[in-house]
């Protein structure tokens, strides 16, 4: 009986040593897992962003509609002389209404740089007062910054298409919500 005993406890302490053990790697994987950093996102879209062939100015002329929200299109101009292709129009409503549209093709080097400063590292920012106001909204499946200066009476919505091309559009004396209609008509028309 003394033997059975015996045999018993040195099961449950060779059990109890073996699960320590166990508990030990675990521990070891954890940190090992903590310690290997996540596939930084950002770095992954720059380097997407860079290997990517820059539009010519003719297929951004392509991209910006001739007529937006009912508005004829005004003073096109398009240029790829900073590294990275850039094109924008004006579509005056009124004398003192009118949208103006930018285009930025954010591929290559600078083109990369240009995505981050104009839209990521805006996102998720928000901020309010009485007299203006920046937020992050869902805009056609995706995220877009939106702004408005009450003082100025200037909506200003920034969106990307085609995960590359960073669109600014700016609505003079317009409400962010008829900026945001005509901004879903230039999306459905490029995207």
């Amino acid at each position: 009986m003394k033997q059975f005993l015996l045999m018993i406890l040195l099961s449950f302490a060779f059990v109890s040593c073996g699960s320590k053990k166990t508990e030990a790697e675990n521990k070891d994987a954890t940190v090992k897992s903590m310690t290997t950093p996540p596939v930084d996102e950002k770095e992954k879209k720059s380097e997407e962003l860079k290997k990517a062939p820059q539009l010519t100015l003719e297929q951004m002329r392509i991209l910006l509609p001739h007529e937006l929200d009912s508005a004829r299109e005004k003073n096109y101009q398009a240029s790829t002389q900073f590294g990275y292709g850039l094109a924008a129009a004006e579509y005056p409503k009124t004398k003192t209404k009118g949208i103006k549209v930018t285009l930025y093709d954010c591929a290559g080097e600078l083109g990369s740089a240009n995505y981050f400063e104009n839209y990521w590292n805006h996102l998720n920012a928000q901020n309010q007062t009485e007299s203006d106001f920046k937020k992050t909204i869902d805009f056609e499946g995706g995220k877009a910054i939106e702004t408005y200066k009450k003082d100025m009476h200037l909506s200003t919505i920034t969106f990307v298409i085609r995960d590359r091309l960073v669109i600014v559009m700016e609505g003079k004396n317009m409400a962010p919500e008829e900026l945001e209609v005509a901004a879903k008509q230039l999306h459905a028309k490029i995207a």
